[in-house]
């Protein structure tokens, strides 16, 4: 059986053990007992489970104290609990530090539905959920510089009653809006950090739909999001959960003690969304990191060869051109004999400076290795192509580079030689042949004598452009 997590389960009666670990390990999770509180913290830290259900029998201890334990753990900080409790303890439990709650263990549906959202919501799966564009919309500008929270119901009464029951109780602004607004306000770009919707607006189920919409656009899909449920209707409890609900609440909090829960749950939402903000930008910037040269900071091989791919395979649908143009410095090793590597680290860095500005917006600029460049230009056919690469050897060998301090030159002139080449005839075999015209197109600028550039036709019939 091929186990998607390790659950520890917790409660002091042995047939609700026996039963809990039967339902969970048939939904394919690998499971763990424990009879007592004691025995769950000295478990979990042989285990390391990523989620501990706790049921509402323990002998030695509250459900509280064993949140609090569990959270004391290394590691602890990243468990998600889920606690069984009832009337005042699910607050404690959730002071505690319950990531979720449920009413009663018989309910499987809804129990193996919050499982999966919180292993969906796991920093062990953020990496892997990360979406492919780094970019995110801005977000437009708020006077309160708390997160915001947007209430949602076909009632604007309700969603108003909402606000009225939790001011005073939450950190974050309240703002109330119906569906339609909700949704404008997504495609400007004006997304706030959590939304309460309720399940049941004009129609049956229209919340859920209308979560799965904002859910689906780039600009709010990293929202939280948590839905409200009147008791009769507790059956959507599980499919909101699976459609990406963060938590379901009850819809009736007129009593005190149920706003003050619902407070702390969307209080609970909420850091994890600013958890999951800082997991996310870390990594897209270690993504950053691992595609760019550390040295002039240019795009790195490991980016530009599946770039180019992609670029190339575009241009071959659209019927577009596609031009490469490979460099490389002429006598670069002579830099380092003679002025050392802190020279050659300057003139690398003042060489891609300058072909960063010699190349139009759209292009595609790599340090390969060494002393070698690669630029990739959609679009561009072989005499625009001639054009930029003539441009970027002007800016080379116009103005001198200024070496640091401790060489002993104040400044060196360098040059550097270049092979084109473009999309077109045999050349539409794949972007490693492109890759390799031009390499060869290089080879023979430098044999006829450097600083100059050298086209490669289809056939490979050179011409000498400078």
């Amino acid at each position: 059986m091929n186990f998607t997590g390790r659950i520890l389960v917790v409660d002091g009666e042995q047939h609700t053990r026996i039963n809990m670990k039967v339902r969970l390990t048939s939904a394919c999770y690998a499971v763990s007992t424990a009879a007592s509180g004691t025995e769950a913290l000295r478990r979990a830290g042989i285990v390391r489970p990523r989620i501990v259900v706790i049921g509402a029998s323990l002998p030695d201890m509250t459900t509280a104290d064993l949140c609090h334990g569990l959270r004391a753990l290394p590691g602890g900080g990243d468990l998600q609990i889920l606690a069984q409790a009832q009337g005042e303890a699910r607050i404690a439990a959730l002071q505690a530090g319950a990531s979720a709650l449920i009413d009663h263990m018989g309910d499987d549906l809804t129990l193996l539905a919050r499982i999966r959202g919180l292993m969906r919501t796991d920093p062990q799966n953020d990496a892997a959920a990360l979406p492919s564009g780094l970019a995110e919309p801005a977000t437009a500008f708020q006077h309160d510089s708390r997160p915001r929270a947007v209430f949602i119901s076909g009632q604007a009464d309700i969603a108003l009653g909402w606000r009225h029951a939790l001011q005073g109780q939450v950190d974050f602004s309240i703002s109330v809006c119906d569906p339609e607004r909700a949704l404008a306000d997504a495609a400007r770009g004006r997304v706030p950090e959590l939304y309460l919707i309720a399940a049941d607006m004009n129609q049956p189920g229209d919340g859920l739909r209308l979560m799965s919409e904002l859910r689906s656009r780039p600009g709010s899909r990293d929202a939280g999001f948590v839905i409200a449920l009147h008791p009769e209707r507790a059956e959507l409890a599980e499919m909101a959960l699976d459609l990406g609900a963060g938590d379901v609440l009850a819809a009736d909090m007129a009593n005190p003690i149920t706003a003050a829960e619902a407070a702390i749950r969307l209080e609970t939402q909420l850091d994890r969304k600013r958890e999951a903000d800082q997991r996310r930008l870390a990594a897209q910037r270690q993504m950053q990191l691992a595609s760019l040269d550390p040295l002039t900071g240019l795009h790195n091989r490991r980016h530009a060869l599946p770039r180019l791919a992609r670029l190339h395979d575009q241009a071959l649908s659209e019927g577009d051109p596609l031009a490469v143009i490979v460099m490389d410095l002429d006598r670069f090793k002579a830099v380092n004999d003679n002025h050392g590597h802190a020279a050659g680290d300057a003139v690398l860095i003042s060489v891609a400076q300058r072909l960063a500005l010699a190349l139009p917006p759209e292009a595609l600029l790599a340090r390969m290795g060494g002393e070698e460049f690669l630029a990739v230009l959609p679009r561009h056919g072989a005499d625009a192509a001639l054009a930029v690469a003539e441009e970027i050897r002007l800016q080379v060998q116009e103005s001198p580079v200024t070496l640091p301090p401790e060489c002993a030159a104040d400044e060196i002139h360098v040059s550097l030689s270049a092979g084109v080449a473009v999309l077109g005839g045999e050349l539409a075999a794949g972007p490693e042949k492109l890759l390799a015209r031009a390499d060869r197109a290089l080879l023979l600028a430098k044999a006829m004598g450097r600083n100059r550039i050298v086209m490669a036709e289809a056939r490979l019939r050179p011409e000498l452009v400078t």
